[in-house]
């Protein structure tokens, strides 16, 4: 992975974030733990009876930075946020502000849980759940534990349409994919955290830094813009600067991305 270079920009009021606070999401990176969690989760899903693995869609498996949530996943109908959070001297210890992640969760359809680890990165399972995950938001708000069990009556297959960072995310993720597979590209960084950009960094075969910014729409939504001043800031960096315009449609439905179902991308970019 290539160090940031020059600045993430985003909006401290409409994001939540700070310098400090991606400062200590850089610190913490928590990379022993991804592995951990995943196969804890891997192992989970075949043993519930309610829950396929064709049910179970990883959306987000990856440390990157900035972030509000860790791991995510699709569960059928739902999606759950997962924040790590270890325990130190008997307390429960958050590496970012745990009430604007549930914001933003909140914001796009997303049930945020916490995973807890002890002192020496083994899960703290809850009795007689599997799933190890407890509610962020009634930890924040009513300081109770109360399990968060996806293959529960919560988890259906009733209809669903994708969240706004879904769609961002699916965007993100398929130009990482196109940039590593096509180009060979293993040089870069990649982020989808709401309101920052860029969303992709890297540098190119001929030791260039790019990065890029990325909006999505869809059909009968107006075509998304881009802040100038932001492109202005990035622009300083001395890079290639790209702008990506994505569509997002789905071959069965008109301007709705049903969750669980496969999302066609068109993507336009302007190379500044």
């Amino acid at each position: 992975m290539i160090e940031q270079k020059g600045q993430l920009f985003f909006d401290p009021e409409v994001t939540g974030l700070s310098k400090k606070a991606i400062g200590e999401m850089v610190k913490e990176k928590n990379e022993a733990l991804y592995p951990i969690a995943l196969n804890h989760f891997l192992s989970v899903v075949p043993e519930i009876e309610n829950l396929q693995p064709g049910d179970m869609q990883w959306l987000k498996m990856e440390y990157t930075v900035p972030y509000f949530i860790d791991l995510c996943f699709r569960a059928k109908n739902n999606v759950y946020g997962i924040i790590f959070a270890q325990t130190k001297e008997n307390n429960l210890y958050f590496p970012l502000d745990l009430d604007i992640s549930i914001r933003i969760c909140k914001e796009n359809d997303i049930i945020p849980c916490i995973l807890v680890f002890d002192e020496e990165l083994n899960i703290s399972y809850l009795e007689d759940d599997k799933w190890g995950l407890i509610s962020a938001s009634a930890l924040l708000i009513n300081q109770k534990i109360e399990a968060v069990i996806p293959d529960k009556a919560q988890c259906s297959e009733n209809f669903k349409a994708m969240g706004k960072w879904e769609e961002l995310n699916n965007a993100v993720m398929a130009y990482v994919q196109d940039l590593y597979e096509k180009h060979e590209i293993t040089d870069l960084l990649y982020q989808s955290y709401p309101g920052v950009d860029p969303a992709v960094c890297w540098m190119d075969k001929e030791g260039v830094f790019n990065w890029m910014m990325v909006r999505t729409m869809k059909d009968g939504e107006e075509e998304p813009s881009f802040d100038p001043y932001v492109i202005e800031k990035l622009n300083s960096t001395e890079g290639k600067g790209h702008l990506c315009k994505a569509l997002l449609s789905n071959p069965n439905t008109n301007g709705v991305l049903p969750r669980g179902e496969g999302v066609d991308i068109k993507m336009v970019i302007e190379d500044l």
